[in-house]
């Protein structure tokens, strides 16, 4: 007769299904790594390295404020879910235990104000900041992005004062844009049946940042005079750019031995 024995647990470097997370990982930061890289030839070469310096920082200036509320709801997370434990007719979660209603408060303790104040700090030192712009497009270093009112739109929201208002109105789009993107990417996980804490790769680092983008761009649909919709550069930058920043770092964390898991 056959002794029975206890299952061995495997170290996590040695686990079949982390081995193939890990190579999943490298090979998309890869990829993404190759994108920004065509991404920066192509804007270079078409117009200028310096619109592609430019396209840089108004997809971070006009994202931020998603970046920044998609990692609070991590730090007021807790506390009661908000699907209530309730399943969904497919017989798993509606969006687990990971969903908190305090998770929610992230974004208007700290992801609204801290975005407010970055772009209060950049009000403060527009006109130095508008000097160097100007004088640069004065040498025809932009040509893609050779008007002063666009780098104005995207640094301080337009001419004062109603440039607060239009950042008041950018910044909690754009956080609770990612609110609800971070939802539905849940919800689409319980459906895969992928449980919290496992990676659903490209929709966990896209899916905060594609509804942002969508609530962000609504206000330049209807006051067109006072919003600047995202033109395609920007859109197509941003897709490649928040999957990219997310899975880079992970994976090099993961390889150096900062993290246990390559997401």
């Amino acid at each position: 007769m056959r002794e029975n024995t206890p299952n061995k647990k495997l170290p996590p470097n040695n686990n079949p299904t982390q081995k193939n997370h890990k190579k999943i990982a490298v090979i998309l930061a890869i990829i993404f790594a190759s994108l920004i890289l065509t991404n920066f030839l192509l804007i270079s070469f078409i117009f200028n390295w310096a619109d592609w310096v430019a396209l840089l920082i108004f997809s971070l200036l006009f994202i931020v404020p998603a970046y920044i509320s998609n990692a609070s709801m991590v730090i007021t997370g807790g506390g009661k879910p908000i699907d209530g434990g309730r399943y969904f007719r497919d017989g798993r979660r509606i969006l687990g235990d990971h969903k908190t209603w305090n998770g929610l408060k992230g974004p208007l303790y700290i992801g609204i104000p801290i975005s407010f104040c970055i772009f209060l700090l950049f009000n403060i030192l527009w006109i130095p900041i508008s000097d160097i712009i100007n004088d640069a497009t004065a040498q025809g270093q932009y040509l893609l992005y050779n008007d002063i009112k666009i780098f104005e739109y995207y640094f301080i929201g337009g001419e004062f004062p109603v440039n607060f208002l239009i950042l008041i109105i950018r910044i909690i789009l754009a956080s609770y844009g990612a609110v609800l993107g971070d939802l539905i990417g849940s919800f689409l996980k319980r459906r895969f049946d992928i449980k919290s804490g496992a990676p659903f790769w490209i929709v966990d680092q896209l899916d905060f940042a594609l509804v942002a983008l969508l609530f962000a761009s609504i206000p330049g649909f209807i006051w067109p005079n006072l919003f600047i919709l995202p033109d395609p550069f920007i859109i197509i930058f941003l897709i490649i750019l928040t999957p990219a920043v997310s899975i880079i770092a992970n994976t090099v964390a993961y390889i150096i031995g900062l993290k246990d898991v390559p997401w």
